[in-house]
């Protein structure tokens, strides 16, 4: 249906409309609810159509009717897995191939048996009532006074029907509509199901939304422990790196070593270190060569002499200024 012919149409096929959705929507909640739960599928009291008089029932609030099993015709098939509306519309297409007589003279009923196989496929009971019989059935219902919910035969089991007549006497105009109070508390259901949804929907929002609050209300002192924890991670830093600057180079063993290497009779006045480079200055014994022993002793690549500062020559020696860089790996 267009959307020119959906503002055409009158109110009363728009209500018409809106039931029959409705009642769709309904039968969709039912398939959802385990069996034991849905009203009328297991009989506990019913009325009885036999030899053309339907006989009430004993307990009163008893609305299906029982008739004899052998006024119907009976299938069995294998389709595939449907609602229930659907599989009914299907079968009712369907229905001049399964039965061996013509659709418009029977009422159909059906009954879901379960799942046929391992390919998800089901086996449908499928029950067909001729229609003049089916006429017969309504007249005495309403001469006993009785509207039935539900109509049909009884199973093997006796606890339910094999099959349900009485949407399809419904729909070909032989039983009244079912009565209002069931659509009515199917729909209390239905918003109370939607009540509850919503609910939980406002619950979990209202979480959320707390737990935002929370996280915002704990955000200054999370950056106050995060700067902490940074000050803390980069004085840790800078205590490893100088731990092993300090490991790699350590100044004693480098005196000790530079003392060892040194001449007997010359003696240092300056010793500056800066990590990479040695700077000597000092004095030395006439005749004694300070560049050659330190070149001889194997700690340092390079001797030279330094010619930053010029030291003044005295009687007891020789003034000696030298840049030692680098040294080899046993002088660190």
């Amino acid at each position: 249906m267009t959307l020119s012919e959906l503002l055409d149409t009158d109110m009363t096929t728009l209500a018409r409309m809106a039931r029959s959705g409705f009642d769709w929507w309904l039968r969709e909640l039912e398939e959802l609810l385990p069996a034991g739960l849905v009203r009328g599928r297991s009989l506990t009291a019913w009325h009885r159509y036999e030899h053309g008089a339907v006989i009430a029932a004993s307990r009163a609030g008893a609305d299906a009717l029982v008739i004899p099993g052998e006024l119907c015709l009976v299938r069995t098939l294998t389709l595939p897995r449907l609602p229930q509306a659907d599989l009914a519309a299907m079968i009712t297409l369907d229905a001049d191939r399964i039965m061996p007589v013509p659709a418009d003279s029977v009422v159909l009923g059906i009954r879901t048996l379960g799942q046929a196989d391992d390919t998800g496929l089901l086996r449908v009971q499928v029950g067909a009532l001729p229609i003049a019989r089916a006429r017969e059935i309504a007249a005495a219902a309403r001469e006993a006074g009785i509207i039935p919910a539900q109509l049909g035969p009884l199973d093997a089991a006796g606890e339910r029907l094999d099959f349900d007549l009485a949407p399809a006497m419904r729909a070909a105009g032989l039983l009244p509509p079912r009565a209002a109070v069931a659509r009515f508390w199917w729909a209390v259901v239905a918003v109370l199901v939607l009540i509850n949804i919503g609910t939980a929907v406002l619950r979990n929002q209202q979480q959320v939304g707390r737990l935002q609050a929370l996280v915002a209300a704990q955000a200054p002192a999370l950056d106050a422990v995060r700067r902490i924890e940074d000050r803390v991670l980069g004085n840790a830093r800078l205590v490893s790196a100088l731990n092993a600057r300090r490991a790699a180079h350590q100044p004693l063993r480098l005196m000790a070593k530079v003392s060892g290497a040194l001449p007997r009779r010359a003696w240092v006045q300056r010793f500056e270190w800066d990590g990479k480079s040695l700077r000597l200055s000092g004095y030395a014994a006439p005749g004694v060569n300070v560049v050659s022993a330190l070149k001889a002793s194997g700690l340092f690549a390079s001797v030279r002499a330094s010619r930053s500062e010029a030291l003044a020559e005295t009687g007891t020696g020789r003034p000696f200024d030298l840049v030692l860089s680098p040294w080899a790996e046993d002088g660190a």
